[in-house]
């Protein structure tokens, strides 16, 4: 039997990347190819519990986004950060995210990126990876509502923002549940 060469499916989001003012944070969430569907199906199975039809941080009171919090603290995944000084020029902070957290080594099947974009926009980040080295199977744009890797990966990037600009007991207390998750890349 042929060993599976890819080790990762990478799911992207972002918060605050429209302010003038503040961090803009992107983050990439890296779940184990083989563990992706485990982790989706607990992302379902926990919203449910939680009575939300799907997680998004700007939407959810501060004991709800505790609660998800202290219940993905366990999930198998990591997530890398980069923070920008906003404002910021958006394609080209984004190009360069993707540069800094996408390694060579990392093996990505697949690339999962909030929102919707052209053909063109794609095309251009296959060629910028590609430019630098860096393989992977496809890229692929899909809601937040359709994806729940991706609405984890949106908890992530909210909370994140929300630790930095304004840090406080509750912003506090969910980053020492998930600062083992997260890795800020050079």
């Amino acid at each position: 039997m042929k060993k599976n060469k890819y080790k990762h499916i990478i799911y992207i989001d972002e918060s605050n990347i429209l302010s003038k003012v503040g961090n803009s944070v992107y983050v990439c969430v890296y779940i184990d190819f083989l563990n992706n569907d485990n982790i989706a199906q607990k992302i379902i199975e926990l919203e449910k519990k939680l009575k939300i039809s799907h997680v998004h941080w700007v939407d959810m009171p501060w004991k709800l986004r505790i609660r998800f919090a202290e219940k993905i603290k366990d999930f198998n995944f990591i997530c890398k950060i980069v923070v920008y000084k906003n404002p910021i020029i958006q394609d080209e902070v984004f190009k360069d995210f993707l540069i800094k957290v996408i390694k060579e080594e990392d093996l990505i099947y697949k690339i999962i990126i909030d929102g919707k974009k052209s053909k063109r926009y794609e095309n251009d980040l296959k060629a910028i990876l590609k430019d630098k080295g860096l393989k992977f199977h496809k890229i692929k744009f899909m809601s937040d509502k359709k994806e729940p890797l991706i609405r984890l990966t949106d908890f992530i990037a909210g909370f994140y923002r929300s630790y930095l600009d304004n840090w406080g007991n509750d912003n506090a207390y969910i980053y020492s549940l998930l600062k083992h998750k997260i890795k800020i890349p050079n």
